[in-house]
């Protein structure tokens, strides 16, 4: 399974944002659910680094190219859905004026996200017709 090779790895100062093609979001995800051990898997640009610990979903990065996920299970869940839903929205849109994507950031009072979550952008390349 090498589809998640074209996923894209951007960092700029206050935003990360990981992209590509809907069916490399697709095997991106199913990579990193399968895997309940530490992963990394390389991109386009970077890394993306999976960890399952306790508690809520930590976006990072480390050394400028490593964009890391953790957190427990049930909470990591929200990287693989949104890896998944952007590409099934990309793949099913009749208007294409803006690029599907899903902000996955921290807001008062969230359960779910650490608030030293560093915001992310998953973006999806509209599918090749």
């Amino acid at each position: 399974m090498e589809g998640h090779r074209r996923c894209r790895l951007a960092v700029s100062d206050d935003e990360l944002e990981l992209a590509g093609p809907p069916a490399a979001l697709r095997a991106l995800s199913r990579l990193l659910r399968q895997h309940a051990e530490p992963i990394e898997v390389t991109v386009t640009g970077g890394v993306v680094s999976q960890k399952a610990t306790a508690g809520p979903l930590l976006v990072g990065l480390r050394g400028g190219t490593t964009l890391q996920f953790s957190g427990g299970r049930e909470y990591l869940d929200i990287i693989w859905d949104a890896l998944d839903g952007v590409a099934e929205q990309a793949e099913t849109a009749d208007d294409r004026a803006v690029r599907r994507h899903q902000h996955i950031e921290y807001l008062p009072g969230d359960d779910y996200r650490s608030p030293d979550l560093v915001p992310l952008v998953i973006v999806a390349d509209w599918p090749e017709p």
